[in-house]
């Protein structure tokens, strides 16, 4: 059945791997011999390329469950057997599709799909099934941990890389070949996404992951894509050639394939990278870097050739280039609509640092790709009808079984558990359980001390094993009135975005009674000891999997963040207080009064006096942290953001406190088309330096917020008749304002409509006001306008409907209510915004007088 070239490779990775293993591999060996000849080929292939990891994290007999699946399919599935060797391993025999917790779920989604798929051909097997997940799951926005596709189907949630994950599972699970398409970053707005792609008849086509259509090769992200910097997928292994894909190369374990140039239009960057000599910089490595979310984010990684050349190939806009080689370091801006090729010259690490306390702002323009030709299916009338109809279906029906999961009656005992009794939702009976064991108080403390997701997966005998494992040092700190610290740094069983263990009793069985002593009499010694016995092989590792610390003791092997969980996890079950600094991703522990890092460098506690930078602000701006700004610093010759998520400069000046170093502020303001007015601040924090920053906000000019965007019609309802708001609009410009009368954004709009009546009354633009149902007219606000500006259209139209594919086509939050948008003649998108902004309706004003035509009388 596999070809010889497979036997080969497969035996020759996994004899590579044997090694790392230890004694796990002679486990793995004997039950080999018990698998049939076929299977034996593809467990070797599993272990000879899965992330090292997942080897001790999980079973034999769950990868084995993975390739059972897979040859059932292969002899049974019709569709199956024609597929070449390389599109069967990598796109339904594979695993692993991310990061996401592995558990044997194929057979479970094999039963739930199959009969729903009889007799279909590919094509309409692929439609039918991602109906079915949008039956099961939908979009919520969340933490980076990558929860499985059994949890997305118990939760009925989850954000989109973990809803391409759940879809691929599904369509592997019944042979179609399937894959997680993903950009890393868009370059017009900040954000990233992941969608899927299927494989038909030698072709690759794209959908939506539980947001179906009637057609493939259909989704609201098209518009999007067809701007992207870089659209990629993986595989974990470089077996096969490809199929005729651009190869990135290989980063950790891992194959890259660039898949850009059928979504937008690209070019190919050529990157010359030379020494201080100029010589050839060789295997220098490059970062390609989008400015999003307010910091350069790295799309893409490049190693430069025995001539010091790399190149890629990228969408039509700006990239940053960070470009280093052990203690030289150099870097770039490109715009790549106008330039193919770049020389680079590499400076001393020592150098570059000298320079690098400039403490002035230099300004940087960033341009997005432009939206490029859509590949996109139109639908028709008819299709269109159905699509909204099985898809509000599939709403009620994903609602209905998940709100079937919470209990009332039981819950009624936990009423500050409520919300995450209900947010569990298929795990419900885990917390429960767990909660009603008894009345041990720390129950709940320990329940209050995980992050949100963890609800839907967490078992109440991992709760149970942490609670009867950490409760006797409650006692302590209880009595110094400082619960934050045992809840938080000692009983809570999360650390980071590990999969949550049980792991005190390993820890307290693997070492010895002298070496538990010795780590509580001096805790540096656990980072020491760490330091000298766990190694570490990133071409043998996924960097954005982080083991569970039993896991790592058991093979001995982790990357630096699975260490510092493991340090965290040994001072935790010994009752020392610790944590990852959720700023600093530091692993700190506490120690007279306050958390102290651990140092990477000298292997003891780190203890310096730090700097403070004072940021201020002129009046009137906000600052929102990811959005408008960042700060990073400079750690082992790159940049690195730090994490100050939610941090918010609206109302007075910021005082951060930052370790010595070389640190670089980025401010941003992103305008509609996608472009960005950035500014970069360079500077040297010493120790006990106190820095005062302005921080530096570029406005552009009127007509850089314009854009012009064909828009898709929809329906409205006016005087009780459905319309074409197309053909409402007519030849002149609108302006149509989506409100949520009642909340606070709508009624901010709501007041300046009120204050520019004058001004409003005046302008010749059909005004549109658009509501959920007339229930929506008694708001008090909305009446005052309504009788201000008496000239105002009220119509109403399914928000769920029409917000969501509008706001994406124009490229503002759709989850933000108001809504407002200005149209051109031929129903196009010359402006929008989403949410509440200070002076939205003026700058609307201002808009329409910038635009040609007319807009005052």
């Amino acid at each position: 059945m596999f070809s010889r070239q497979l036997q080969e490779y497969a035996q020759r990775q996994y004899h590579r791997r044997l090694p790392f293993l230890g004694a796990a591999g002679e486990q793995i060996e004997q039950e080999l011999m018990q698998c049939t000849p076929e299977e034996q080929i593809l467990m070797q292939f599993f272990y000879g390329t899965m992330p090292l990891g997942d080897a001790a994290a999980y079973e034999f007999k769950v990868f084995l469950g993975f390739v059972r699946h897979s040859l059932m399919l292969y002899r049974d599935m019709e569709w199956c057997r024609g597929l070449s060797e390389e599109i069967f391993l990598h796109h339904i025999l594979y695993y692993r599709i991310n990061s996401e917790k592995i558990e044997d779920c194929r057979r479970f989604f094999y039963e739930q799909l199959i009969e729903r798929i009889r007799g279909k051909s590919v094509q309409e097997a692929v439609l039918e099934i991602n109906y079915w997940c949008a039956e099961n799951g939908s979009y919520e926005a969340s933490d980076l941990r990558t929860i499985s596709p059994l949890t997305l189907y118990r939760s009925g949630k989850g954000r989109c890389g973990e809803e391409s994950v759940f879809a691929v599972t599904a369509f592997r699970s019944v042979g179609i070949p399937a894959r997680q398409v993903y950009t890393p970053r868009w370059a017009h707005c900040d954000d990233n996404h992941a969608w899927v792609e299927v494989y038909i008849e030698g072709k690759w086509h794209f959908l939506g992951a539980c947001e179906p259509e009637e057609v493939l090769d259909r989704g609201w992200f098209t518009g999007a894509a067809s701007r992207a910097p870089l659209i990629h997928t993986r595989n974990f292994s470089d077996y096969g050639s490809g199929l005729g894909e651009i190869c990135l190369g290989k980063r950790e374990l891992l194959t890259f394939y660039n898949i850009t140039p059928a979504y937008a239009r690209t070019k190919e960057l050529r990157i010359q990278v030379r020494e201080e000599d100029g010589g050839p910089a060789i295997q220098a490595q490059i970062a390609v870097e989008v400015l999003n979310s307010g910091e350069y984010s790295s799309i893409a990684e490049l190693y430069t050739d025995t001539e010091g050349r790399a190149a890629i190939r990228l969408g039509l806009g700006t990239v940053h280039l960070w470009v280093r080689k052990e203690r030289a370091v150099c870097e770039a801006s490109v715009n790549i609509r106008d330039t193919s090729d770049v020389a680079i010259v590499l400076m001393e690490e020592a150098a570059w640092r000298a320079g690098a306390d400039r403490r002035v702002w230099t300004d940087i323009d960033a341009e997005a790709p432009t939206e490029g030709p859509l590949r996109s299916m139109v639908l028709t009338g008819e299709q269109r009808e159905r699509n909204r109809r099985k898809r509000k279906e599939a709403e009620i029906l994903r609602k209905r079984r998940i709100e079937g999961y919470y209990r009332e009656e039981a819950a009624e005992g936990y009423p500050q558990e409520k919300e995450m009794l209900r947010e569990a939702a298929g795990n419900f009976e885990e917390i429960f359980h767990f909660l009603k064991a008894d009345e041990n108080p720390d129950r709940k403390i320990l329940l209050h001390s995980l992050a949100q997701k963890d609800y839907k997966d967490v078992s109440a005998d991992i709760l149970e094993h942490h609670l009867q494992g950490a409760f006797q040092y409650g006692a302590e700190w209880k009595a110094k009135d400082r619960l934050d610290i045992y809840r938080d740094a000692i009983l809570c069983p999360r650390i980071y975005l590990e999969e949550l263990t049980a792991y005190r009793d390993t820890i307290r069985n693997y070492f010895s009674a002298e070496e538990l002593d010795r780590f509580v009499s001096n805790p540096e010694s656990i980072w020491e000891y760490i330091k000298h016995t766990i190694t570490y092989d990133e071409r043998e590792d996924y960097s954005t999997l982080y083991s569970a610390p039993a896991d790592i003791l058991k093979l001995g092997f982790g990357n630096l963040m699975s260490q510092k969980i493991l340090f965290v996890a040994i001072c935790r079950t010994l009752g020392i207080p610790a944590r990852i600094h959720p700023v600093s991703k530091e692993a700190e522990m506490y120690r007279n009064g306050s958390f102290v890092p651990i140092s990477d460098e000298k292997n003891l506690l780190l203890c310096v006096e730090p700097g403070r930078l004072c940021l201020k602000r002129r009046e009137g701006e906000i600052w929102n942290y990811y959005q408008s700004w960042t700060i990073a610093q400079l750690q082992e010759g790159h940049f690195v953001t730090l994490s100050y998520e939610g941090l918010r400069i609206a109302e007075k000046d910021m005082e951060l406190e930052l370790k010595p170093g070389i640190y670089r502020l980025l401010t941003s303001n992103r305008l509609p088309n996608g472009n960005q007015l950035a500014s970069e601040y360079l500077f040297r924090l010493r120790s006990g330096e106190t820095i005062e920053v302005e921080l530096r906000q570029r406005s552009g000019r009127s007509e850089e917020l314009l854009v012009a965007n064909s828009l898709e019609d929809f329906t409205l309802e006016r005087d009780g008749t459905a319309v074409s708001a197309a053909l409402q609009a007519g030849k002149s410009k609108n302006i149509f304002a989506f409100l949520e009368v009642g909340q606070e954004p709508t009624e901010h709009v709501l007041n300046e409509m009120l204050e520019q009546q004058v001004i409003l009354r005046k302008l010749d633009v059909p005004f549109y006001i658009l509501l959920r149902n007339t229930a929506a007219l008694e708001n008090t606000t909305l009446q005052k306008v309504l009788t201000a500006i008496p000239d105002i259209r009220i119509a109403y139209v399914s928000f769920e409907e029409v917000v969501e594919p509008l706001a994406r086509r124009m490229y503002v939050d759709p989850d933000k209510l108001p809504f407002l948008l200005v149209t051109a003649p031929e129903w196009i998108g010359i402006y929008a915004c989403s949410g509440y902004h200070v002076g939205s309706v003026e700058l609307i004003r201002k808009l329409l007088k910038t635009h040609p035509g007319r807009c005052d009388p």
